[in-house]
């Protein structure tokens, strides 16, 4: 009996040492911890700091409320109640459905599992679940709650470029809506509280005889019964655009509720928008000589318009056919109701330098590819007629992220425009880049923007004016815009590559010899 217990008394002994030399486990850090206060209670989840900022494990906070996060391809999907978030790591935009979630930051991938801002919650659950989402950094928590919904307020304009009426509604938040076609008006039935900014209103518009709110609706009233609208809503701000011109007059009878679709037409380059830079009292940059930048580039335009039409046989539109001022959101809506192809803006460059010359071609960026983009982005940008009731919080990044499904072409068309003006006008080339320029924002189509030459350098403004110089530029422009239609409509597969040109025998080059590639100009 004492030998058997001396035996457990040296076993237990024996079990207490190794649990006294065993590692102790690691205490959870609260540094990587918060607390996720939902409608369904408290969690724990695990966050990460990277420089300065708090990222939240998603696929933690997506569970706890019901749903899920995946691996796609290269990013990830969020999913709850039927809605779908797709988020990576490298954009600060996420995008569920037709909108867009801003981030302060991109998401950051750690142990193979998503980490994102708090933001993309309150982004992503308004529309899923109708919740939002707050962080208290100092008590460590990220709260979920309901979302206070309030009536959502609105702006009207009215505008008339080229016989079509622009009636933009401008919301401080997204709404559900419908638009009904009556006799003589249109009425716009938002589904959610707005408040109205007046009770009626008269508008001195040849398609738009006055506008009237009753509740929740906008009635848009015509001057005539062959008034047909284009509808269409945009985002960040959202608003909701009815493009209103003269067509078939429609009969009397039950009001139709507005097919918004906008018609599938034919792939290809068949419409090209070509945007005279500045006008009216916007008169741009202004040379040495007294030649202002506005008359520069209505006059290479008008030129420009007639070689494209006859060179390509495609439609053009000039987005001014005169000295008018156009707000710069107005050119690119320009180009989105004739569903243009493709969209250019032609101006002229400036410097305080005199001796500053040559051309460079520009397409949509959010960040300037260098500090002389930046500064021409600047410039062209200073409109005192800007995009609208909300240019001054215009949310150009989230137009660089729509862009992004144009950008590669908007790259090649820039390159093949930048390449054709340095080879035949011999100007030289500054290259491509990239810069936020208002007047490419909102454009659904490939889009560049062209400094012909520096108006302020006092050869180049006498080139300017010159007819020689300005056609030598329309060749170029169209070359450059029927090289890329070529290029494009062979890629996607309607129009046959060009037939290479005729081999002919040559004299054997030595071994010792090697060719040189052409040089690329551009960047």
């Amino acid at each position: 009996m004492t030998r058997s217990f001396s035996l457990l008394a040296i076993a237990f002994a024996s079990a207490l040492l190794l649990l006294a030399q065993a590692p102790t486990p690691a205490p959870p850090n609260p540094a990587n911890q918060a607390t996720l206060r939902a409608p369904s209670g408290d969690k724990t989840i695990t966050i990460a700091h990277q420089n300065g900022q708090t990222y939240f494990a998603a696929d933690e906070v997506i569970a706890a409320l019901g749903g899920a996060v995946t691996r796609d391809g290269n990013g990830f999907k969020a999913s709850l109640n039927n809605t779908v978030a797709a988020f990576g790591t490298d954009s600060r935009f996420g995008v569920v459905k037709d909108d867009l979630i801003e981030m302060p930051v991109a998401p950051v991938t750690i142990d193979n599992r998503p980490f994102v801002p708090w933001q993309f919650f309150q982004g992503f659950l308004m529309r899923a679940s109708g919740l939002d989402a707050t962080w208290d950094a100092a008590g460590k928590i990220l709260q979920i709650h309901p979302a206070v919904t309030t009536a959502a307020g609105v702006t009207v304009s009215v505008a008339n470029v080229q016989g079509i009426s622009k009636v933009v509604l401008t919301l401080t938040a997204p709404a559900d809506y419908n638009i009904v076609k009556e006799p003589g008006a249109y009425t716009v039935r938002f589904k959610t509280a707005i408040r109205a900014p007046y009770v009626e209103q008269a508008h001195d518009d040849p398609n738009v005889s006055k506008t009237s709110f009753i509740g929740n609706d906008l009635r848009i009233q015509l001057t005539a019964p062959d008034v047909v609208a284009d509808a269409y809503r945009l985002e960040n701000p959202f608003r909701v655009v009815l493009d209103l011109r003269k067509g078939a007059a429609v009969a009397p009878g039950t009001p139709q509720p507005l097919n918004a679709t906008r018609p599938v037409e034919a792939p290809g380059i068949h419409t090209i928008v070509i945007d005279p830079g500045h006008g009216g009292k916007e008169v741009g940059a202004i040379g040495p000589g007294g030649l202002m930048e506005k008359d520069a580039t209505l006059a290479l335009c008008q030129r420009l318009a007639a070689a494209l039409e006859a060179k390509l046989k495609t439609r053009v539109v000039l987005t001014r056919n005169d000295d008018t001022v156009v707000p710069l959101d107005q050119r690119t809506a320009i180009a989105n109701q004739y569903h243009a192809d493709l969209f250019i803006s032609i101006h002229m460059n400036a410097a305080i330098v005199k001796g500053a010359h040559g051309a460079e071609t520009y397409f949509l960026s959010l960040d300037a590819s260098d500090k002389l983009a930046e500064k021409a982005a600047e410039l062209e940008n200073a409109s005192k007629n800007p995009a609208g009731p909300a240019s001054s919080d215009l949310k150009l990044m989230l137009w660089d992220l729509a862009q992004q499904e144009y950008l590669n072409e908007s790259s090649r068309l820039a390159q093949a425009v930048q390449e054709e003006m340095n080879r035949i006008t011999g100007i030289q080339s500054r290259g491509v880049k990239q810069a936020p320029f208002k007047v490419l924002v909102g454009a659904t189509m490939p889009a560049a923007l062209v400094e012909v030459a520096f108006i302020t350098n006092p050869d180049e403004e006498s080139k300017i004016k010159s007819d020689a110089f300005q056609q030598t530029v329309v060749d170029a422009l169209t070359t450059a815009v029927a090289r890329y239609k070529t290029d494009y409509e062979t890629r996607i597969g309607i129009a046959q590559p060009p037939p290479a040109a005729p081999t002919t025998t040559a004299p054997a080059v030595p071994a010792t010899t090697t060719t040189k590639p052409a040089t690329r100009t551009g960047t």
